[in-house]
């Protein structure tokens, strides 16, 4: 409703809002995915539909080539000839930059929030597709817009963090050519905000898709193309360079710029992981230079691990970019007294495998005072959780040798630090230390696994392997994780026990799941032994839980009879459409057919007219049919034949066609202080106020006719009002 709203408004003041635009038709071409094909969007909704419609006003022959695909990657729309790495998809050349380039475009525009994250792709390769992407479009001169992620419900913390971290590095990378799809739609914890979550935790609804919409024409994008790369005078700032360095045992950080326009402040930021960041302080800019000027921040904080900075530049008082980021390393060791008042010296640390666990090893070339060490691990290498404590010598001038092992079957890499504990409080942390478990420790006359695969089965993921020569095996636990580290049972299987030839195994996962899953073996014999499975991977067949992707669906007026158009952006296994009408949208009726595709994953366009001759409100809808014979409905959608207006109804000139009849109205019109509403039939009615951004400032459920409308604080200007959700549409302009 409130993009409908905005229209209108837009075709009332059209000439207002235009005549500062550039009208210059241009070419823009959408590289995405489904986020950019529309998805959790009602027809026409999607941010995509709504920037065409935008762009379409300011000139009918603007041009807008959407080749998003849902499920897709930055892997995907690399350009084509591009060779990737192993387990990785190849540029599918109906959908990617190449043949946005085919196009001619002016602009690009990439938007692709969370697939990456999803399938396991590291920050590094994300950001080499980007730059390998934007410079094939840069070689042949045409501009591009990176969208950043967005929030998501069903990943992992890690998972979440790169997602920021991807978003951060959009921000800084591209600067005014990205767009914030973040900001403001995520809930405290990272997750969707609920008034925008379209209810399945990955995409955007009607709201969510507005508000990319209008971030989107907020970048002023055919302005840009207008006037072209603007001077440097006209860009806030350009940073030459950023440091951090030692300043006694504090870290120092310096800055300087090329030149400034508007720049109010620098917000330093810190972080101990390089991923999440907090504000540390602010300094002050020039606000506006034409030769650069030099910044300095002294952290005094005395820091005992690295530390990563970067800066928040503010430019009228908005987030303008952030700055590369920089890591610095405290010098613990400044001021250090001579060697017999040192409390410790660490001489060696290392990790080991010992049977199928491992042990820490160290010494120290002499103490003082020294209480304890403190083991701790971390399976990340930055979060450390306490694991042990191992009592120290306390005083010794020729040092010790210490031991421990952690005595916990570990199955993937861990990390081990030491905190050195001297008077019962922290001195320093040791170097961090890395060890690998010896899964295979005491193999191999039990199991002999090969062809261990994961393969999608209908809406699920089906583990296969064979088991070759069994030797005292009790049973295989099968072992399931999203992110490779974090390991889960999810079912078991009996072993052979004894068999000397090759046998075959499977299980089926019972859960669904909609992006890149790891699983493993566990396997135990009779005498209680453990031995690991390599990790495989599997990517379910999330086609299959929604087969018809429908991208467009609408409904007009040609010659007195419906015409239903609709398109799909995927489909697999489809068998037909049904085309449904209802008069009430609860009884049913079929009124025709149309064969559907079977397998596309290119936008397919179909259509169907409805013979009828029909008056008054209709729902359609489409009954579609795989060739398995599962059954999915389309949204419905509402069409009122104009057959249904009554005699002397009577049509704004500045508003679109809603059957107004000429009784209901406002007196007074234009409102002061307040006015009634006349003319409306008995009863209760829904009455939405909306002012001219599409914020709704009043609402009531239970309207009568005749009722007060009070608008004393309101601000002058232009307002709709929507009567029974569009039965009734007026304008109101307060004095």
């Amino acid at each position: 409703m409130r993009t409908a709203i905005l229209l209108l408004f837009l075709s009332i003041y059209s000439a207002f809002s235009y005549a500062q635009i550039c009208t210059t038709p241009y070419r823009i071409a959408v590289l995405g995915s489904s986020t950019a094909a529309g998805m959790g969007a009602t027809p026409n909704h999607g941010w995509v539909a709504l920037y065409t419609q935008y762009l379409k006003s300011i000139n009918i022959n603007y041009q807008v080539y959407n080749l998003a695909v849902g499920g897709y990657s930055t892997y995907e729309v690399n350009p084509t000839g591009y060779v990737p790495p192993a387990n990785r998809p190849y540029p599918d050349t109906a959908h990617n930059i190449t043949k946005a380039l085919s196009f001619q475009p002016n602009a690009i525009i990439i938007n692709l929030p969370t697939n990456d994250v999803g399938r396991g792709y590291t920050l590094a390769e994300q950001q080499a597709n980007y730059q390998r992407i934007v410079a094939a479009a840069t070689a042949q001169g045409v501009q591009v817009w990176v969208c950043s992620t967005q929030p998501r419900n069903d990943y992992t913390a890690s998972m979440v963090a790169n997602l920021k971290a991807m978003r951060d590095w959009t921000f800084s990378y591209f600067g005014n050519k990205s767009i914030d799809f973040w900001t403001g739609m995520n809930q405290p914890n990272d997750s969707i905000k609920w008034a925008y979550s379209y209810g399945d935790g990955i995409h955007f609804n009607d709201s969510g898709h507005y508000i990319f919409y209008s971030r989107m024409v907020a970048r002023g994008i055919p302005q840009t193309l207008c006037n072209g790369t603007p001077p440097p005078p006209q860009i806030p700032v350009v940073l030459n360079s950023f440091t951090v360095t030692n300043s006694t045992n504090k870290l120092q950080l310096n800055w300087s710029t090329a030149y400034e326009k508007n720049v109010k402040r620098f917000l330093v930021q810190r972080s101990t992981d390089s991923v999440n960041f907090s504000a540390l302080a602010t300094v002050t800019a020039t606000g506006n230079d034409s030769t650069g000027r030099s910044y300095t921040y002294l952290d005094t904080v005395l820091r005992k691990v690295k530390q990563f900075y970067r800066l928040d530049v503010i430019v009228a008082d908005t987030h303008y970019i952030y700055s590369a980021i920089k890591s610095g390393m405290p010098d613990t060791a400044y001021g250090t007294p001579p060697p017999p008042q040192i409390p410790v010296v660490l001489n060696s640390f290392t990790v080991t495998n010992n049977t199928n666990k491992l042990q820490l090893n160290w010494s120290t070339a002499y103490e003082k005072n020294v209480k304890r060490f403190l083991v701790q691990r971390s399976t990340d290498s930055l979060n450390f959780s306490a694991l042990a404590t191992v009592t120290s010598t306390g005083n010794d001038s020729t040092g010790r040798s210490y031991t421990y092992l952690d005595t916990v079957i570990r199955k993937v890499k861990q990390f081990y630090r030491l905190d050195v504990i001297v008077a019962d409080t922290h001195y320093i942390y040791s170097a961090i230390k890395s060890g690998m478990p010896d899964t295979a420790y005491g193999t191999n006359t039990y199991f002999n696994i090969t062809n261990l695969q994961v393969q999608p089965s209908k809406d699920k993921l089906q583990i296969l392997w064979y088991s070759n020569n069994e030797k005292s095996t009790k049973q295989f636990i099968i072992e399931h994780s999203s992110d490779s580290l974090n390991w889960n049972v999810v079912g078991t299987l009996a072993a052979a026990g004894n068999y000397p030839g090759s046998r075959f195994y499977n299980f089926l996962d019972p859960t669904i799941y909609y992006r890149l899953q790891y699983y493993r073996l566990n396997m135990v014999t009779t005498s209680n032994l453990h031995f690991f499975s390599a990790v495989v991977k599997g990517m379910p067949d999330t086609m299959y839980t929604q087969p018809f992707r429908i991208a467009t669906f609408t409904v007009t007026l040609q010659q007195t009879k419906a015409q239903l158009n609709w398109t799909t952006s995927a489909e697999k296994n489809t068998k037909n459409f049904t085309i449904e009408r209802s008069r009430d949208s609860l009884t049913w009726q079929a009124i025709g057919t149309v064969n559907a595709a079977s397998n596309s994953s290119t936008t397919r366009s179909y259509s169907f007219r409805d013979t009828a001759t029909l008056t008054g409100t209709v729902y359609y809808r489409l009954n579609m049919l795989t060739h398995d014979n599962r059954r999915f409905f389309s949204k419905v959608v509402k069409f009122t034949f104009p057959g249904s207006l009554t005699m002397g109804t009577r049509r704004s000139p500045l508003l679109p066609y809603t059957g107004v009849s000429e009784p209901v109205r406002l007196a007074p019109n234009p409102i002061q202080e307040s006015s009634r509403l006349l003319g409306l039939p008995p009863g209760n009615h829904v009455v939405r106020i909306f002012d001219f951004s599409g914020r709704q400032i009043y609402f009531n459920p239970q309207f009568q006719a005749g009722k007060t409308i009070e608008a004393r604080r309101w601000t002058r200007g232009v307002y709709l009002i929507i009567i029974d959700e569009g039965t009734y549409r007026l304008r109101i302009i307060k004095q």
